[in-house]
């Protein structure tokens, strides 16, 4: 599976999004047809895919089970509308849980209690696991009945194939396609100019904790919660800054990697990962990070009333939200507020730190079918992913309608619906929307498109940081059955423990010195790490020597 390597490669998507973002003044940035889709497996056009002599007539609806957050983008998506519309098939959502591993875990419960709609979202290692069990069907067959579109795609990308198949070669779910991106440094401008800091200094880590320090001693003096660095989620997100990204490549593996290829990516027995959790501790010593985010109880409302209302300058967090920061400021906010992107920071050299970033495919967000339900029911399923896998449905998916959403102008796409208006929309009104790193349906990416549908802000940050010389090698690793079984239970625990044994160093209830760290990464290794550290090193083997 030499192949799959190109999914680690990411100079061909680059090449289209610098050809999206160039010159990109405006969310109508011009594109070229010829870019318009993320793999080049969808020349396939559009195919009556209705049903043959061989098999039933599709149901006309299904019900699937999703993460509720999810559900609700996509009532609001007016392209989805459409596709409904134009496949005759419409999909009821079962709303789960609003947290994803809360949804994963309802399927498992589910799944016990005989309470399974027609599809769910999963993971793919439940997918797998649970496909072999006879939980859920083996769609391989029925793509050849139902799904042209989607069958010319897997013959096309052979490592899509492997990668959703299991040891038996059953496919149990299907995996999406995912936009490739890194996190980005958002920081108030308006704010460091208040505080007399030069943006343009800030190259280093170093660079970054002064003037962390220096927005501390302006600012903590009027507000004793004002933390200059804030976030949601895990804290844990800076590894990679000091060369502690968890990897796996042709030389082993170190820290989890599975399922942590961007998030949560680190390796505590890299050579920077003491540095990485000393420089964090004087970073909660002094007052410059939100204790609330180390400790893990900030919720994303609690980092965007903090960023928002002036008791955070900076965040490290997904691509486009210093954008969502500059809408949402509010028309009676502050005036002055201005929320920009810091370059990737350098090493002592001058040389840019590479980052982790998403991979094509993932293992999250995976398609599975009910082996209880009938074939009218499953030919329903994949006519309605078939559908996007084909020219007309990838279009729809990823520029909208020509006349409304977009435009053709001599063989290049251009968007004339406003990212800023249709983005900034009240919750469940009618949008355009084409964020791609979303889940809505099991379909292909246009890279192209997605990094269009931007304002200038991210257009121009993206541009300048997204470069593949800035992104760390995250190669797509097939892992049997067994090992996907072995992973999801070893990782649940060791990644819990790596993580609340780090904060306790972060936050000094536990004395940070060489005698504990090292005592520290003996106990996950006795926990598991070693043994997930083995079988990511054996799956990147089996995976590229074939």
């Amino acid at each position: 599976m030499r192949n799959l390597k190109k999914l680690t490669a990411v100079s061909l998507i680059l090449v289209m999004m610098a050809a999206a973002l160039s010159g990109c003044g405006s969310s109508k940035s011009t594109n070229k047809t010829n870019n318009n889709t993320g793999n080049d497996a969808q020349a396939t056009q559009a195919a009556d895919n209705s049903g043959n002599s061989d098999g039933v007539t599709p149901a006309t609806s299904y019900k699937m089970f999703m993460r509720s957050q999810y559900a609700d983008w996509i009532k609001e998506l007016k392209w989805y509308d459409v596709a409904e519309e134009k496949t005759g098939i419409h999909v009821e959502y079962v709303e789960g849980p609003e947290e994803i591993a809360d949804t994963y875990t309802e399927v498992d419960e589910r799944i016990a209690s005989g309470t399974l709609p027609d599809a769910a979202m999963v993971n793919l290692a439940q997918a797998k696991v649970y496909g072999e069990q006879g939980a859920f069907v083996d769609l391989a067959p029925y793509i050849k009945k139902y799904a042209p579109n989607l069958q010319a795609y897997i013959d096309k990308n052979p490592d899509y194939k492997s990668y959703v198949s299991s040891d038996n070669g059953a496919i149990y779910g299907l995996v999406k396609e995912s936009p490739i991106f890194a996190d980005l440094i958002g920081y108030r401008a308006d704010q460091f100019k208040e505080a007399g800091i030069d943006p343009a200094s800030v190259k280093t880590v170093d660079d970054f904790t002064a003037a962390m320090e220096t927005l501390k001693k302006f600012y903590g003096a009027k507000d004793k919660n004002y933390y200059p660095l804030s976030g949601r989620d895990s804290a844990l997100r800076f590894a990679a800054w000091f060369g502690a990204a968890s990897y796996a490549d042709a030389n082993g593996s170190g820290g989890v990697y599975y399922n942590h290829e961007k998030d949560g990516s680190f390796n505590i027995k890299a050579d920077g990962a003491y540095t990485w959790i000393e420089t964090m501790k004087k970073w909660y010593d002094e007052g410059l990070i939100n204790p609330l985010w180390v400790a893990g109880t900030n919720s994303e409302g609690d980092w965007e009333s903090q960023t928002l209302e002036g008791q955070a300058s900076i965040f490290y967090d997904y691509y486009n939200r210093a954008e969502w920061f500059m809408q949402n400021v509010g028309a009676d906010g502050n005036k002055n507020y201005d929320m920009q992107v810091l370059n990737f920071l350098q090493d002592a050299s001058g040389k840019t730190i590479p980052v982790t970033s998403s991979i094509l495919y993932q293992n999250g967000c995976v398609t599975a079918v009910n082996s209880a339900r009938n074939e009218s029911t499953i030919a329903a399923i994949l006519k309605f992913i078939d559908y996007f896998y084909s020219e007309e449905g990838i279009t729809l998916a990823n520029w909208g309608v020509e006349g409304e959403s977009f435009t053709t102008n001599d063989s290049t796409k251009m968007f004339i619906a406003d990212y800023t208006t249709e983005e900034s929309k009240a919750a469940g009104e009618k949008r355009w929307s084409f964020l791609s790193d979303r889940f809505t349906v099991c379909k292909p990416v246009d890279q192209t498109a997605f990094y269009s549908w931007n304002t200038k802000l991210i257009a121009d940050a993206a541009n300048s940081n997204f470069k593949t010389e800035n992104f760390l090698d995250r190669p797509t690793l097939i892992y049997s059955t067994s090992q996907e079984e072995e992973l999801t239970n070893l990782v649940a625990s060791v990644f819990e423990g790596e993580s609340a044994g780090l904060t306790a160093f972060i936050t000094g209830s536990k004395e940070l010195n060489k005698d504990n760290w090292n005592a520290f990464i003996k106990e996950m290794d006795n926990m598991g790490l070693s043994q997930i550290e083995k079988i990511q090193a054996e799956a990147y083997t089996n995976t590229f020597s074939k």
